[in-house]
Parts: structure tokens; C-alpha cells; sequence
């Protein structure tokens, strides 16, 4: 399915890398203010890869094909809150926010005073059709994304990518997000076996410490690497050893039909105690509250061989093809007595927050007959990972189906999607893979890694599903859950580097009921009963 490898020099590669940089300087207008008949200011997110959106070519196909002009505002994702939340608390508003992550209470809020409009008598067959058509097939789908209000203020996004297991249900791509990985010429090299337990898993990185097992003769190997509280390269499946596995960034969890906030739990507990001896013997890297994306993926791309093990997405793209054979997945460890247990990742095939238009919009309908255009198959193919002739391969196979190119050389898979992508809504269905394009390979390779390795140990299928709180449950987590998650991040960073962890717990725990953390567990709670009421009900 790989086609002729694309050439491309370091000038050209590092430009993708600048771009970014110059969104707000360049490549679009910085006006927020209403739009003309047929111009819009649009305020976006874009990936730190990528450049402005109005360089990409779909883009310029949907602006032409509605005779349409943006006016981009684009923030990389790593400062979308702070610079949405700026614009959302002025009256210099733009036309819409697209890929903009908007949450449950920034819909409801601002929808209720209007700076959001109701866009639901706009999603009809005259102005929207290509959504109407994924409407007929999933029937289901506006319930998804209408608030208590009864209003739709967001569009919906469709990403059905998953594996049907052996027990016949159907889990996301997303559900396992953190895969451990090791360097077996490493444990070949010392004699090493692959470790089982976390205690094992330190033997062996003592071992990468110690023994010199790139044979350069200097003390330059990282045992161990990942991204503090990053959602693909965190720390968390380590967790498995002491009875759960964290990947929701609010700590959320849930055992059985109880809600729990996981950072407030003795198993959290007892596994950063454990870790900070790590920390403490030197076999976590020193950078791994520090380091961005780039910087991680640099390292393990570096002249020489350090890294021992890492967490990502994927092997490749943190080490590069070439390395990429020097190592292999490691999965969930166990405790000394062999027990272990992992929780799936929260996960969902619609979601919303995706492209809302706000009040200073003067002609929402052609807007919302812009956007429109990236719900069609083959728009939403191209928006999800980049442009026929770049990302997929200029003409179809003899199926009519479109296959993905080899990426350009020095860059992987998900480095391309990255420069090309244009996040906000799409269609992205299960019936497309195979008709309109082939999942790309990586894809396919995760979720055949998910079903034949990484889903032998999960032990509870349960997980949070995608809900849609109420206006009090909304102001409870917009007030008091950020706060919440934030110490929990700074104590927690705290003891992985200092310990202390047992001597301040309980005052830890007073702290986050001071800040409400009971409020917001009987937040999450309601939602998730009023969820399985309307299941029923349905």
C-alpha cells in the first residue's frame, strides 16, 4: 500500500517545523471583530506542527468552492485554553471557533448568553447536506451534541476508529493510549530477561543505568523517558502494578457504577511512593516535567543510542524507522505476587466542541455551508490527515479507494498528518475504511497491537462514557476542577522528585475536600446516572 518515497531536504522539513511559530504574525488576518456577507474571522486550533490554516490546500478548495474568504487566528493546541479563554471574555468576538476543544460549560455558558447561537435550524438539508447524510446513517448523533438546553451550539465530530474484541463489543483506538516500549538489543545485550513485574522492570533499569548497554563508554543512557501527564507518553500505565491505570486527565474513574477521582485513592498513593525511589536512583529522566513533544521525540532520534524504554502512541516516531527494530512493546506490569489491573482510557465515536458560530457572525448559513463541505467523505479524509497528492496517493487504486504515501524522508506518518491535518468537524465512519480510503497503517497496526497484545491484561472493560453535564454541574467543574487538578499535579510532581508523599497525604486529602473535590465527584456521578437512565430508556 506504500507508494515511492517523497524526497525532502532539511531546509524544507524545517520549515514545517517554523510555521507554527508564525501564525500570529502571518498567514492570516488578526481581525476579531463580525464578518462581511462572504468574509469570516475564524479563531482555530492547529497542531504545534502545523502551519496556518489558510496555507492548506483544502482549506483553499472550500474557501473557492463557496466563494468564501477566512480570516484565520490560529493558536497551537499547547495554548488554545489560555487564548480562547481571552477572546471568550471580550466582545471582540470572531465569526466561529473551529478545532477549538470548547467544554461542556463554555457551550452552555456562553450559548445561554448568546455569544454562542443555536445552530439547529441550520442543520437541514439546504444548508448542511453532507452532515444530513451521516444523520440519516447515525440517527443518533444530534442527542450526542444538544445541551440541557435543548440547543445545539456545536457541531458534531464523528471518529469511528476501533477494534470489535472477542467479548463483541466495539473499543476506540484511544482506550489503551499509553504503550510502554523497551529496547530489546538492550536486554539482549546484558543478558536480560523481559521484565514482568515493576520490580523487574527497576532491575532492569538499574541495569540500563549501570552497564553501559549502548558500549559507548559513557554514562549518557536514559533508563527511563515519558511526559509528565501527557496523555499518550504519561507515566500511568505503570499504575497497572498497584491495581488501576490513570489516562483520564481529570483523574476521573470509574469501578462498577461508581465514580471515583483516582488521585484521592490509597493505590495513588502507594504508586508515586513507589516511583520517587526512581526518581531517587536516577532512572527516570530529568527532563520529563520539562520536556514538549519535540524535544522527547529528539532524544530518542539523537547521534546515539540513549534511551532505554519510552511511552508513546507508537514505536517509530519516537526513535525513527531506522531504530525502530531495536525495540519492542513491554506490557502492563504486575506487582510482586503477580496481580494486576488496568482501566480503559475514556473514549467515545462523537464528539463535540468542534466548530461553534458566535454572535458577531452576519451570514451563519454560508458559514455553516463552508464547514459543511468537510463532512463529505472524501473533504473529511483530507482533513483528518492531509491532501490527496501529499498524505494519500494522487489517484486511487483500481477499488477507487485512496491509499496513504510512504511520508517524506526523516518525517513519520504521524509527523505528515500533523503538518496537514485541519481539526474541527469531520466524518471520519467505520464504513469509509476500504471504500473511500484505507486506514492508514499505523492505525491498522495499533489496533491489531490492541487486540492480539495490549488488551490480554485489561481486566475491567468499564469505562466513563461521553455525557453531557447540566448547567450546575458545569459551573461545579469549571470552579473548582481546574484548581483541583492543578495541586493534585504540583503535589504529586512534588513527591515523585522529593517523596514525602505518606508524611502530607492526609493533609493533601483535607485540601482537595476544602476545594470542593466531593462536589465534583457528585458532579460527574449524577451525570453518569442520568446516562444510564436514558440508556435504559432508549
Amino acid at each position: 500500500m506504500k507508494s515511492s518515497i517523497i524526497k525532502m531536504n532539511v531546509t524544507a522539513a524545517m520549515l514545517f517545523l517554523v510555521l507554527p511559530f508564525l501564525c500570529f504574525a502571518g498567514g492570516g488576518s488578526q481581525r476579531q471583530s463580525g464578518s462581511s456577507a462572504n468574509t469570516f474571522t475564524v479563531f482555530a486550533g492547529i497542531n504545534p506542527l502545523s502551519p496556518d490554516n489558510s496555507q492548506k490546500p483544502i482549506v483553499q478548495q472550500m474557501n473557492q468552492a463557496m466563494e468564501v474568504n477566512i480570516n484565520w487566528n490560529c493558536v497551537t493546541t499547547d495554548m488554545l485554553t489560555e487564548r480562547k479563554n481571552l477572546i471568550l471574555g471580550t466582545n471582540d468576538l470572531p465569526d466561529a471557533f473551529m478545532g477549538a476543544d470548547l467544554t461542556d460549560y463554555e457551550l452552555i455558558t456562553y450559548g445561554g448568553d448568546g455569544v454562542f447561537i443555536p445552530l439547529n435550524k441550520y442543520i437541514n438539508a439546504q444548508t448542511m447536506p453532507n452532515l444530513m447524510k451521516i444523520l440519516e446513517q447515525r440517527p443518533g448523533a444530534l442527542a450526542a451534541v444538544t445541551m440541557p438546553d435543548g440547543n445545539i451550539y456545536s457541531l458534531p465530530r464523528f471518529e469511528e476508529m476501533g477494534i470489535k474484541y472477542k467479548d463483541g463489543k466495539t473499543y476506540g483506538i484511544g482506550a489503551i493510549p499509553q504503550f510502554t516500549v523497551i529496547n530489546q538489543d538492550w536486554l539482549n545485550k546484558l543478558g536480560l530477561k523481559m521484565p514482568a513485574t515493576i520490580d523487574e522492570f527497576h532491575d532492569v533499569l538499574l541495569a540500563f543505568k549501570t552497564r553501559d548497554p549502548n558500549g559507548n563508554g559513557r554514562a549518557d543512557e536514559i533508563p527511563l523517558t515519558f511526559i509528565y501527564e501527557h496523555w499518550c507518553a504519561g507515566m500511568t500505565s505503570f499504575f497497572s502494578a498497584f491495581g488501576f491505570t490513570d489516562y483520564n486527565e481529570n483523574h476521573r474513574a470509574l469501578v462498577g457504577d461508581k465514580v471515583y477521582y483516582n488521585a484521592m485513592r490509597n493505590e495513588y498513593r502507594d504508586a508515586i511512593r513507589y516511583f520517587s525511589q526512581w526518581f531517587k536512583e536516577g532512572l527516570i529522566d530529568v527532563e520529563v516535567f520539562s520536556q514538549d513533544d519535540s524535544q522527547y521525540i529528539a532524544k530518542g532520534k539523537g547521534t546515539n543510542v540513549i534511551v532505554g524504554s519510552y511511552v508513546w502512541w507508537e514505536i517509530p516516531e519516537v526513535v525513527g524507522y531506522d531504530r525502530a527494530s531495536m525495540y519492542t512493546y513491554l506490557s502492563f506490569l504486575s506487582n510482586a505476587t503477580g496481580s494486576l489491573n488496568v482501566n480503559l482510557n475514556e473514549q467515545g465515536t462523537i464528539a463535540y466542541g468542534s466548530f461553534a458560530v458566535t454572535r458577531a457572525c452576519k451570514n451563519p448559513e454560508l458559514l455553516l455551508k463552508w464547514v459543511d463541505q468537510v463532512y463529505e467523505p472524501k473533504m473529511s479524509m483530507q482533513a483528518l490527515y492531509g491532501p490527496i497528492g501529499v498524505f494519500f496517493e494522487s489517484q486511487p487504486d483500481s477499488k477507487g479507494v485512496y491509499i496513504n504515501k510512504n511520508p517524506p524522508v526523516g518525517t513519520t506518518e504521524g509527523e505528515l498528518k500533523a503538518m496537514n491535518e485541519l481539526l474541527g468537524p469531520v466524518a471520519q465512519l467505520s464504513e469509509h475504511y476500504g471504500t473511500i480510503y484505507y486506514m492508514e497503517d499505523r492505525a491498522q497496526e495499533r489496533l491489531n497491537d490492541l487486540s492480539s497484545f495490549w488488551f490480554n491484561k485489561v481486566t475491567d472493560f468499564n469505562y466513563y462514557p461521553s455525557v453531557i453535564f447540566t448547567m450546575p454541574e458545569s459551573e461545579i467543574l469549571n470552579d473548582k476542577l481546574t484548581d483541583i487538578k492543578s495541586y493534585t499535579s504540583e503535589m504529586t510532581a512534588k513527591w515523585l522528585m522529593n517523596g514525602g508523599v505518606d508524611q502530607e497525604w492526609d493533609a493533601y486529602i483535607t485540601q482537595l475536600r476544602r476545594m470542593g473535590i466531593d462536589d465534583v465527584v457528585k458532579a460527574w456521578q449524577s451525570a453518569y446516572d442520568r446516562y444510564k437512565v436514558n440508556q435504559k430508556v432508549q
